[in-house]
């Protein structure tokens, strides 16, 4: 008995040790699954409320930090339009003075006696001061004719406004760090193969993109979603893409409902960053859980019921006057 008993008291104390040991060994994983769980969610969030009215003020902080009187750098970037006026007050699009290329040029020929480093500091200086306000920098020079063509063909045949086709040429301090974060998030989670998870990262960024016109966030949410579409296939999981994409959208646009109800009715920013970021991340916690497909196939299965039931009592109604007409006629 005593060696019986030795031996199962062993053995409990092994099993029980090796509990401990998975238990230990299994919980940087979780902790690890948790912070990546958490970080989708403000990184989906984040891209919602850099798309919302914040933007403007995140711009507006920012531009506090170069205010002051025009360089002889800003006066070369802006010499075609002071010499022509092209474009008004989006004239940045057209003097060939405000892209990175054609800033670094008008730079360089501001001044004969001045250094390369004063000319670097100026360069930074006039880009980062351009780009933190409103009409922020463009992608690249336009001809201002063929702009104002096909801005019209787009706003006549597709009710596209021109400030948005303005916004999609052109990025600000904010967009481009929105176009940061979203490239940092993509390549976090490139190589995972949770198909929902990175969908839901691309939905996010989709929604955001489209709002804000952010042509930068727009390039990365095309590779992403080229991506996320790539591994749905490979693995056959379309309704996890489905699901992912449906929920990071809804994310994203809570935040920018929510940002913007509290912009009208006139709460600061600083409220309205709590709001949003709050909303953001419980309706992702919220939405974790379900499954929009198999929401949508249970809708549809009970619409097809539905018809089913109609077009049964329409028969036994319809094919019973007719019987009913039959038998009078026939007396």
């Amino acid at each position: 008995m005593r060696k019986l008993r030795g031996k199962i008291d062993s053995r409990k104390i092994k099993d029980a040790t090796s509990s401990v040991v998975e238990s230990i060994q299994a919980a940087p994983k979780m902790v690890r699954n948790s912070a990546v769980s958490l970080a989708d969610g403000l990184l989906a969030t984040k891209q919602g409320l850099l798309a919302s009215n914040l933007s403007n003020d995140l711009n507006g902080l920012l531009q506090g930090m170069v205010r002051g009187p025009a360089t002889i750098y800003d006066k070369a970037m802006d010499a075609t339009y002071n010499a022509t006026g092209i474009g008004g007050g989006s004239h940045r699009l057209f003097d060939d003075g405000h892209t990175i290329g054609g800033a670094i040029e008008a730079v360089r020929n501001a001044s004969p006696d001045d250094t390369v480093i004063q000319e670097a500091m100026g360069f930074v200086q006039g880009i980062f001061r351009d780009m933190t306000t409103a009409k922020g920098l463009p992608l690249a020079n336009w001809d201002k004719p063929t702009y104002d063509h096909v801005a019209g063909f787009l706003e006549s045949q597709f009710h596209i406004p021109k400030d948005w086709f303005y916004d999609l040429n052109s990025y600000d301090a904010a967009e481009l760090l929105g176009g940061v974060t979203g490239v940092v998030a993509t390549a976090l989670c490139w190589s995972r193969a949770d198909t929902e998870r990175f969908s839901h990262l691309v939905g996010g960024m989709g929604v955001s993109a489209v709002v804000s016109a952010n042509p930068l966030l727009l390039v990365v949410t095309v590779v992403a979603l080229a991506k996320a579409f790539h591994q749905a296939r490979q693995s056959g999981d379309y309704a996890d893409f489905a699901d992912g994409v449906f929920k990071g959208g809804i994310g994203s646009g809570s935040t920018l409902v929510v940002v913007s109800q509290v912009g009208v009715l006139g709460g600061p920013a600083g409220v309205a960053l709590l709001v949003g970021l709050s909303t953001g991340v419980l309706v992702n916690m919220a939405t974790r859980n379900v499954s929009v497909v198999q929401i949508g196939q249970f809708m549809a299965e009970r619409a097809k019921d539905a018809a089913a039931e109609v077009k049964k009592l329409a028969d036994c109604r319809f094919g019973g006057a007719a019987q009913t007409e039959g038998g009078r006629a026939g007396s």
